[in-house]
């Protein structure tokens, strides 16, 4: 990372304040400076506290200034039209995420058929943020907000389940901007439960008895897991997330060990032969673990965030039969299969590529962020 000129530091102090200029080695222009500083004292001003105004914002301004995330500093994010609260050993929301949710949220609404229920299973569920998203578009859109829905969110760390449920609280009661599920005219359940996806008896005893009952199928499988692999972690990502973040959420192979008290995980030398045990890359194991998943509860539609260009091709690769366990059969059906970009809603040129046999649309700008199966046929 370039060094900062003092010039710049001058211009901070002159310009916008001192504090901005605390704030330049973590947001690293003034623009950006300016911005957290303002959103800083817009949160201390909006918030109750015996403590002094004056004393509040530089002790925020001098935790971002350490590298802590914004996030983690103001306590939230904004998520679409939500509020999702954000806590040290929970992900933070990227806006990639937010993107393809909003999109994947649009094709429900313009899919479903108006008396049909929709069910949905959000994997590594972290701070809640996919699943309350998607309600809350699915509730405010004409095409779906009087069906039955049913979403059901899981993750390893309790941490995470507990945050997921105050998120949902949240934007429930306080914010007003989900209704309650009890509301005249209003059917939806979401839950939270702390599950290991990897455990043998997941898919049978708990997937299948608690969601195929809802509906003739599940209509969406949905997962934003770890992708990172030890190696990029700890080269490759950036100084806050790899201090900051939990490595629970960002690496395969942690998630066998015992969480501590924080919710993050011990570090362990074996995470490389981790993925060799699953016949793949590293970074790649929960998609061995969700293609199972997939193939057990045959989804209509399956959504997996992916790392990036290159990984999104071994995930489609791996769905279509091509890797992971071997077996050669396709995950649930005869998917459609999409990898979508950053921002999947713009800029659709019809872009097209062939992986595994099969030709393969490409919709959206920016990097390889989803892969995206559909079978309305099942």
């Amino acid at each position: 990372m370039p060094r900062l000129p003092p010039s710049l530091f001058w211009r901070a102090r002159r310009e916008i304040s001192p504090l901005a200029a605390q704030l330049l080695p973590a947001c690293r222009d003034l623009e950006s400076a300016a911005n957290e500083l303002r959103w800083i004292r817009e949160h201390v001003q909006d918030t109750k506290s015996a403590i002094p105004n004056t004393l509040r914002v530089w002790k925020l301004v001098d935790k971002r200034a350490r590298g802590v995330p914004l996030q983690y500093v103001l306590g939230t994010q904004p998520f679409g039209d939500l509020e999702i609260k954000c806590r040290p050993g929970v992900l933070i929301p990227r806006p990639e995420t937010e993107a393809y949710t909003l999109y994947l949220a649009s094709i429900l609404s313009h899919s479903q058929p108006p008396t049909h229920s929709l069910s949905i299973l959000d994997l590594c569920t972290g701070t809640g943020c996919i699943p309350l998203l998607l309600l809350h578009s699915l509730l405010t859109n004409p095409s779906t907000r009087d069906i039955p829905i049913h979403i059901h969110g899981v993750d390893i760390s309790p941490h995470a389940v507990a945050l997921a449920r105050e998120n949902q609280a949240h934007n429930t009661a306080v914010l007003h901007h989900l209704p309650p599920p009890s509301s005249s005219g209003v059917r939806y359940t979401l839950d939270f439960t702390q599950q290991d996806i990897f455990s043998p008896a997941f898919v049978p005893n708990f997937l299948l008895q608690d969601l195929r009952p809802k509906g003739p199928a599940l209509d969406l499988l949905v997962s934003n897991p770890p992708y990172i692999s030890p190696r990029d972690f700890a080269t490759a990502t950036a100084r806050a997330v790899r201090n900051y973040e939990p490595r629970l959420a960002l690496v395969p192979g942690h998630q066998r060990h015992h969480l501590s008290s924080d919710g993050s995980s011990p570090e362990n030398e074996e995470d490389e032969e981790f993925g060799q045990r699953y016949g793949c890359r590293p970074e790649d194991i929960f998609y061995t673990r969700l293609r199972e998943v997939a193939a057990a509860l045959r989804p209509r539609r399956v959504l997996v965030e992916v790392g990036g260009w290159e990984q999104a091709q071994r995930v489609v690769g791996l769905f279509l039969g091509g890797g992971g366990s071997g077996s050669g059969d396709d995950a649930g059906g005869n998917y459609e299969v999409e990898i979508w970009r950053d921002e999947p809603a713009a800029g659709d040129r019809g872009e097209k590529v062939e992986i595994a046999g099969r030709e393969v649309a490409v919709r959206g700008v920016g990097k390889g962020r989803a892969v995206y199966l559909c079978n309305d046929d099942v």
